[in-house]
């Protein structure tokens, strides 16, 4: 009797795709960058700038040898891509701007959202809840940091600036506003929101994390507020409990995880409260607050500046007559005039949308602008559709999305790589709640065959072994 010969399945590999690979070094150098710079290797802060565009190119060549390129965004990015190519080439023709300048003004404004899209294209589930666990891990070593480097004089190596001379900036009563590992205050400012963003997902859904971690990390949190200062993340964390809010507006279950996450809030905050560094440094922040808005004329007056109030004043006072095609393009970057006049200046102002105006010119400008807002509000309808599917996690992160897509200043390598992140999450935790990003249902490309079972994906709760 012939005996059938058993065929062993092939085992699946476990090992980590190239694409992935480099997704982790974007996102680590990203947080360690500073660290590089001020510590490491303060020799080659100038070039450990760019250190990460490297990375992003290789990442657009992987996805496409890879056959992983985002087909979803090809018309946006060729749109994109061809507008600002021939406006590059036009000034570098027309006008005045220096090829190294228009280099660098492709890397700011064309070169960070082809990653992006990429990036949130290819992270299935457990890819995000392992990076959503690694940024709350890393909460804890950066808040330990910053409140060392609170209390430390401004003259001390952990206050070291991110270049020859530099140091941070100044806080309340000789402490300086801390920066953990990056170069400056904006990237704890960013990192944080994010934080605030998973922790208030992973108290509304106790599968997501460890218990042990989101309370730790909550912790670290709270502490972290005042040492580093920023008005700017208050105003985020209060956009991102506004996020939770809206969020339990969508179904009874919903509301009640949302008030669930108000006691671990009250008794973490108690239990920081306790610690000499935090009362002293929630006074600094209290006394910094006070007098900044006295002098800008209260609360609500300097956050329409901030916001608002930098585009209608780039509006008005930008003179138009004698830059009909802008400046060129990146030729107002701090960086580029560093390189060519040895000196960091602003020439075309320290705002994006100012930036964005002076360079590109009137409608270039306009134009961008306008892209990213609507970029913004489209992840930001399809994260509402995720809400209402009890998937709240992309609409927690809509506060931190609109912070550096549509405020952050792109040719600042920190600002640059939080908006990145922020989109890719928004884009993966949307196709993993089983939304369109243009917030229609997600269908399966292939059916079923007859006879076979259909697979419910399943949800956060049941991704494996934590």
């Amino acid at each position: 009797m012939p005996v059938r010969r058993q065929i062993s399945a092939r085992p699946r590999s476990n090992k980590m795709p190239a694409l992935k690979k480099l997704f982790w070094l974007y996102f680590l150098l990203l947080i360690f960058e500073g660290a590089l710079r001020k510590w490491v290797l303060p020799g080659f802060s100038a070039p450990l700038l760019l250190v990460r565009d490297p990375v992003a190119v290789l990442i657009i060549l992987e996805a496409h040898r890879t056959n992983k390129w985002p087909e979803r965004w090809s018309l946006v990015m060729g749109i994109l891509a061809c507008a600002l190519l021939g406006l590059c080439v036009w000034q570098m023709i027309l006008g005045d701007n220096s090829w190294i300048a228009a280099v660098y003004g492709l890397r700011s404004y064309l070169l960070p959202f082809p990653v992006a899209f990429i990036m949130g294209e290819n992270l299935d589930r457990e890819d995000l809840r392992k990076f959503c666990a690694a940024t709350l891990w890393l909460m804890l070593p950066l808040a330990a940091l910053e409140a060392a480097q609170y209390l430390a004089p401004q003259g001390s190596l952990l206050n070291a600036g991110a270049y020859k001379g530099a140091e941070q900036i100044y806080f309340v009563e000789e402490h300086v506003r801390a920066s953990g590992t990056f170069s400056f205050v904006a990237g704890p400012t960013f990192y944080n929101a994010i934080v605030a963003a998973l922790l208030f997902y992973g108290l509304m859904n106790k599968k997501f994390a460890k218990k042990f971690l989101l309370w730790a990390a909550l912790f670290a949190l709270v502490l972290s507020v005042p040492v580093v200062g920023s008005r700017t993340l208050v105003a985020e964390l209060a956009g991102v409990a506004v996020s939770a809010g809206i969020a339990a507006m969508f179904g009874v279950s919903q509301f009640v995880k949302v008030v669930k996450v108000v006691i671990p809030l009250v008794a973490v905050y108690f239990l920081v409260s306790l610690l000499p560094v935090f009362s002293s440094a929630t006074e600094s922040l209290n006394a910094r607050s006070t007098n900044a808005y006295s002098t800008e004329g209260g609360m609500q007056r300097a956050m329409v500046q901030r916001t608002s109030g930098t585009i209608i004043d780039a509006l008005i006072k930008t003179d138009y007559s004698s830059h009909p095609l802008g400046i060129g393009m990146g030729r107002g970057a701090a960086a580029v005039s560093a390189l060519s006049t040895g000196r960091v200046q602003f020439v075309a102002g320290e705002y994006e949308f100012v930036r964005e105006l002076v360079e590109l010119g009137p409608i270039p400008g306009i134009a961008f602008s306008l892209f990213r807002f609507l970029l913004a509000m489209s992840l930001t309808f399809s994260a509402i559709k995720c809400a209402q599917r009890r998937e709240p996690l992309a609409l927690l992160l809509v506060t931190p999305l609109f912070a550096t897509l549509c405020f952050g200043t792109l040719e600042q390598p920190t600002d640059q790589g939080f908006m990145v992140i922020c989109v890719a999450f928004i884009i993966a935790a949307i196709r993993c709640s089983g939304v369109g990003v243009e917030g229609k249902t997600a269908r399966a490309a292939v059916p079923p065959r007859p006879g076979r079972p259909i697979q419910v994906r399943p949800g956060w709760g049941s991704v494996g072994p934590r």
